[in-house]
């Protein structure tokens, strides 16, 4: 009796660790997949060209052991409510994002970040227009996800403005999550923020180059450090 039991607790032993161990495989096997789906979703639009505008996107180089993690609404705004990380929101098919997520990742393996939480926010944001008489016209809902969002951003927002022929710029009376748009996050409190990439840079069909590189890497890693609690500047 006590020697089929004996057998018993081990074989019981056996499979908890077996269990264990696939638990653990199959997580960092999901954190993989959002790594190399990242890569992929990025790096599926190299050399292909922007029917909207007939230019070439910009081509990016991203290794599938990224740490971007897939997020949702729900967990981006928990987080800007009482978390600590950093948020990237943009899309593959934004030139600016494809010259940021670069250096973005270099950043945040300069000050060994684990985590880059990413919402994809293409589909769900409201569109405007303007009719011939330059009066704003309202051509799509943004979700319901992303006016919750807009809602908990709104004091680092800036307005949704239109541009007429004549180069007028005329406000929709809405607020506008612009991309790439990078939040830093500690205690549920924003202590940064960072859009586009850098001011010299006019047109993200062309990459960076390398002085613009170093000098949007310069603030993203100051960003960051203000999450760990180290503070730098240039010099650093």
């Amino acid at each position: 009796m006590k020697k089929s039991s004996a057998i018993i607790i081990a074989i019981a032993t056996i499979f908890a660790v077996f269990i264990g161990y696939k638990y653990i495989i199959e997580s960092k096997n999901l954190e993989n997949n959002d790594g190399l789906k990242f890569k992929n979703e990025y790096e599926i639009l190299n050399n292909r060209v922007n029917i909207s505008n007939n230019k070439v996107y910009p081509n990016v180089q991203i290794s599938e052991d990224n740490i971007i993690k897939y997020s949702s609404y729900d967990e981006v705004i928990d987080i800007l409510k009482n978390g600590t990380g950093v948020i990237y929101l943009g899309y593959p098919e934004c030139p600016w994002c494809r010259n940021l997520v670069p250096v973005l990742l270099e950043a945040a393996n300069e000050v060994e970040l684990n985590k880059i939480y990413y919402l994809n926010i293409k589909e769900d944001r409201d569109l405007y227009s303007l009719d011939e008489n330059n009066k704003v016209i309202k051509e799509k809902d943004g979700s319901e996800d992303y006016y919750k969002l807009i809602e908990v951003l709104d004091s680092i927002l800036n307005d949704y403005t239109l541009t007429s022929s004549d180069e007028v710029n005329i406000s929709t009376g809405e607020k506008r999550i612009y991309v790439p748009l990078v939040i830093f996050v500690k205690d549920g409190k924003i202590v940064g923020h960072h859009t586009d990439t850098v001011e010299s840079q006019e047109d993200p069909y062309i990459l960076l180059n390398d002085r613009q590189e170093e000098e949007l890497l310069v603030k993203l890693t100051n960003y960051m450090n203000r999450i760990t609690g180290i503070v730098c500047d240039e010099s650093c």
